[in-house]
């Protein structure tokens, strides 16, 4: 019988995530209008893909992918802090071209 946690723990994250990156806690300007799709973690729990969309023409979306990585050890220090997990994953943020 597989674990549900890694989508527990998923869903968890992409919570924290939309609402650090809709309440203003990440000042960069490069990070626009975004959408976070899904996360999907690994089972093991070390890394979490989290696909997101944005408005906007290519240029606009590389800035997003600039702005995501500049942010990402703020954000999984966040998500870490407030889900309380053992480890927190590796986040890598993947454009959904869903």
């Amino acid at each position: 019988m597989a674990s549900h946690r890694p989508d527990r723990v998923g869903d968890q994250i992409r919570q924290e995530l939309s609402e650090l990156l809709t309440r203003g806690a990440v000042h960069d300007p490069g990070i626009g209008f975004i959408t976070l799709t899904r996360v999907k973690v690994s089972p093991d729990l070390q890394l979490a893909r989290v696909y997101y969309t944005t408005m906007g023409d290519p240029q606009a979306r590389r800035e997003t992918e600039k702005a995501l990585e500049r942010a990402t050890p703020f954000l999984r220090r966040q998500v870490g802090t407030r889900l309380q997990l053992r480890r927190v994953p590796e986040l890598q943020f993947h454009f959904d071209e869903s």
